[in-house]
């Protein structure tokens, strides 16, 4: 009996804790149950907004050209962008355009009516999670701006400065945004680049003194990080000097040209520091003339170093009426004459733009220095070779001389000097005929820029066929084209 009571006691006493368990148990659920969820609960998902967004206006009738910066969100997909017209328009429509974290973004978006638009920009990752909107408010011109040379130059341009220019320093890439990480030694290319920027100054520097400002600021940049010069010597003073005696000449000539449209003299005189120091003093003479060598371990003495050579020494002299200058460069004429010049007018084999254009110029400001007529002739005879023989043509236009960022260049350095020659009233018949040719050259170009990819709008290596989107796009080439574009603008 004692023991069946023993049991029934701790049967009792085992309910009871059970009890108290479920008891406790049902009293704390609602806050265990919180922390299983906080713990269980996948972290938030968040996508940064892009940033910089800008819709600005074209010379196109109801389009605005849409840029930003994406965010540096992991697995971006790109921006939704979307437009609504404002004050009871009753206009929207939306597009995804697809772009790389951190990388900047554009979209022209061609809207149905003139109005003012609310544009909003949302980034988006592979997992559809979306960020916040942006947004801008802005209208469109209403009407198209009539066709002018000046107004397609002002976009390609544009477009070099937008798509290939290091804005921080004022030097070039040789792709888009430099996607191809290959700007390292762009130095003599740099030179041809900024031209192209300072005609398009010296174009509008009185009619948009804000653009004007801006462009003054890309050249003090450029001088200040030498123009992306790779080559580094304590003992130089300057920091354009360059085993590449012909990328120097190149250099000083762009420098000079800085000084001619700006009035400001630092850049003629770094010029003229970097020929006395590092240029002359590598020339030599034997029986064959004085001559410049191609660079510091080649004895090349050839027609496209002796050509910018020579146009530097004529232009300094012009600048400081120092007799050695122009003694220089008479020079330098007779070296390429003798070693380089064939009777029909080419400047060396293969006969290349860029040459020809150079040592037409260098004889073209010889006659203007000394009058004598024999160096008009030369000018008049090496430029319009380029434009007439077949050898540097292909269908009537400037051939395709290469994709590489030294040939792509190549027709930006005989662009402005076949347009010199043409405004050169000491020309003739033979300014009248470049006048012709140039602008068939840009009206080709001109069918085959793809307006729509604007800013994106890319000149081909050669002109008579449309840039294939597919490529990356190249910085010689658009400088060549944006060259001709300046050119045909001056032409006006």
């Amino acid at each position: 009996m004692k023991q069946f009571a023993q049991t029934y006691y701790l049967l009792q006493f085992i309910v009871c804790l059970i009890c108290l368990s479920i008891s406790c148990g049902e009293g704390g659920n609602d806050n265990y149950s919180e922390t299983n969820d906080e713990r269980n609960k996948e972290p938030e998902i968040t996508v940064s907004p892009v940033t910089n967004l800008e819709a600005k206006s074209t010379q196109i009738a109801n389009q605005l050209l849409i840029t930003w910066q994406n965010p540096n969100t992991p697995n971006l997909l790109g921006v939704e962008l979307s437009y609504l017209q404002k004050n009871g328009g009753t206009h929207n429509g939306k597009q995804i355009i697809q772009g790389a974290a951190g990388k900047t973004g554009n979209y022209t978006f061609q809207l149905p009516q003139y109005g003012t638009y609310e544009i909003s920009a949302i980034a988006i990752d592979n997992y559809g999670h979306r960020s916040s909107a942006v947004t801008v408010i802005a209208t469109p011109a209403e009407t198209t701006v009539p066709f002018s040379w000046a107004t397609l130059a002002d976009s390609c341009t544009y477009v070099l400065i937008e798509q290939f220019m290091n804005k921080s320093k004022g030097t070039f890439w040789s792709t888009p945004k430099d996607i191809s990480n290959e700007s390292t030694y762009i130095y003599w290319q740099q030179a041809h680049a900024m031209d192209v920027v300072i005609y398009s100054y010296k174009r509008i520097k009185d009619t948009n003194t804000q653009l004007a400002a801006t462009y003054r600021t890309y050249f003090e940049r450029w001088y200040t990080n030498h123009a992306n010069n790779y080559h580094h010597n304590p003992s130089d003073e300057t920091g354009f000097l360059n085993d590449f005696t012909d990328d120097m000449c190149w250099i000083c000539l762009t420098l000079i040209h800085l000084s001619e449209a700006t009035g400001d003299e630092k850049f003629a005189q770094t010029a003229k520091i970097v020929y006395d120091k590092y240029i002359i003093t590598r020339a030599w003479t034997d029986d064959k003339g004085t001559g410049l060598p191609w660079n510091t371990t080649q004895n090349d003495r050839n027609a496209c170093t002796n050509s910018p050579g020579c146009l530097v020494a004529a232009k300094l002299y012009q600048r400081y009426e120092d007799g050695n200058y122009l003694s220089d460069a008479k020079k330098l004429y007779e070296y390429v004459v003798n070693n380089s010049y064939n009777a029909d007018g080419r400047v060396e084999e293969p006969p290349l733009t860029y040459t020809q254009g150079t040592f037409g110029e260098a004889c073209r400001q010889l006659y203007h220095i000394t009058q004598e007529s024999k160096y008009m002739d030369k000018a008049k005879q090496v430029i319009n070779y380029a434009a007439t023989s077949d050898r540097c043509l292909r269908n009537g236009i400037l051939r395709d001389e290469g994709s590489s960022m030294d040939q792509s260049i190549f027709k930006s350095v005989y662009i402005p000097y076949a347009v010199n020659l043409a405004l050169d009233e000491a020309s003739g018949s033979i300014g009248k005929h470049l006048i012709t040719f140039l602008k068939n050259n840009a009206e080709t170009l001109r069918m085959n820029l793809n307006h729509t990819a604007y800013p994106a709008m890319y000149c081909n290596y050669w002109w008579g066929e449309m840039w294939k989107s597919s490529e990356p796009a190249s910085m010689g080439a658009q400088v060549s084209g944006a060259s001709l574009m300046e050119g045909i603008a001056r032409l006006e």
